[in-house]
């Protein structure tokens, strides 16, 4: 990861204190730190391609990783167990689409309230939180 991601996860938990930080997939899933918690049988380049290929739907706004925490200790980067989905897909759509992935939980908007970061959605379209 990026030291200029690594400073905006770091700056949104500084602001806003009541969500927690989100990041593009692109910034989270880099070349050098693919860290993401799920299942531990579940492959990460299977996590990865699931969601670019969400991410390439015609219908799909955008989908960002939500930053549960930044391990300096270790330097294992960050870890997420959330993804918001921006779509006009359905719900049942959704499930879906992450069906491979073994979520825990699909639910209509965003956890801890919206971040302020968060883009404007386009005209109707939803927030999908998808969590492990």
């Amino acid at each position: 990861m990026s030291e200029e991601v690594l400073v905006k996860i770091l700056s949104q938990a500084y602001e806003q204190n009541k969500t927690l930080p989100i990041v593009s997939l692109a910034s989270f899933f880099d070349e050098n730190s693919l860290h993401f918690r799920v299942k531990a049988t579940l492959p990460i380049g299977l996590t990865y391609r699931t969601l670019m290929s969400i991410q390439n739907k015609t219908c799909v706004q955008d989908v960002l990783v939500e930053v549960l925490q930044v391990d300096h200790v270790n330097n294992d980067g960050p870890v997420s167990e959330c993804v918001y989905i921006l779509t006009n897909g359905t719900a049942k759509e959704v499930e879906q689409w992450v069906e491979p992935l073994q979520p825990t939980m699909v639910c209509e908007g965003y956890l801890y309230g919206e971040p302020y970061n968060a883009p404007q959605l386009k005209h109707d379209y939803r927030v999908f939180a998808v969590k492990w």
